[in-house]
């Protein structure tokens, strides 16, 4: 009876009636029912994963495509130092000037970058972003960060520079573009220099309007779009930006 109570009555006394006996030994199991708890709860595990997912989607950005984005952008990184140093390495062309030098490296950067690969950083300071710039508005490369729509020039060439990026995954770095107020300043740091505009303009498109990212005579302009409102694609956020002032590689601009 001692080594019953030591043993937490999982077994009962070796005097007690054979019932008793039978009423203290622990139910059986069977295999099939294991089972079926087991299904249970991983169900019940990934309602409650799925759940958190989408709250922190609405409250933020949805976590799991936002990590991959944080991994591409490490690598970018590296990327466009690289072309940063080679940028910097290249020989000066004689009597140049520096807009023409930037209009030249900015041709052949658009040139010779394919779908993905990075091309610059774009800063905004309003809503807290730094991110890489890749080349192309295709799904692979947006799931990498914003992406430049092919079709327009790149900061130094004459007319508009456009990117797109997403709002609620991939890293949602274009999820606050609604908080941008004109006046609100725009940096993107390329190899060949940084070029700083300042937010003209926001309207909301139909998905299919691209006249926003046509080219105008004598205006250096930037274009950020994003789906709109959050969590629809129904419609398209455009904000405009003029081109304030151009620096080259190194030179101090504000952080």
């Amino acid at each position: 009876a001692e080594l019953a109570v030591a043993r937490g009555s999982m077994a009962p006394p070796a005097d007690a009636p054979a019932g008793e006996a039978a009423a203290a030994a622990p139910p059986r199991i069977s295999a099939g029912r294991r089972a079926w708890r087991g299904v249970l709860v991983a169900g019940l595990v990934g309602g409650v994963l799925l759940v958190a997912d989408g709250v922190l989607t609405i409250a933020w950005q949805e976590p799991v495509t936002a990590f991959l984005q944080d991994r591409a952008q490490t690598g970018l990184g590296d990327d466009l130092q690289a072309l940063e140093d080679e940028f910097a390495a290249a020989p000066a062309v004689a009597r140049e000037t520096e807009r023409r030098r930037m209009r030249r490296q900015a041709s052949a950067l658009l040139r010779n970058r394919d779908p993905g690969e990075a091309l610059g950083r774009l800063e905004i300071p309003r809503m807290g972003l730094r991110s890489v710039v890749v080349q192309s508005t295709q799904a692979g490369a947006l799931r990498k960060g914003p992406g430049h729509y092919a079709g327009t020039v790149l900061p130094g060439m004459a007319g508009t520079v456009g990117i797109a990026g997403h709002r609620t995954t991939y890293g949602a770095p274009f999820r606050d573009i609604d908080d941008l107020r004109r006046g609100s300043e725009i940096r993107l740091r390329m190899p060949y220099g940084t070029f700083t505009y300042k937010v003209a303009s926001t309207r909301i498109t139909t998905p299919d309007d691209a006249s926003s990212l046509r080219s105008r005579a004598g205006s250096d302009r930037l274009v950020l779009t994003a789906c709109h409102p959050l969590y629809s694609a129904a419609k398209r956020i455009v904000v405009t930006a003029t081109l304030q002032r151009s620096a080259p590689p190194g030179a101090a601009t504000p952080s």
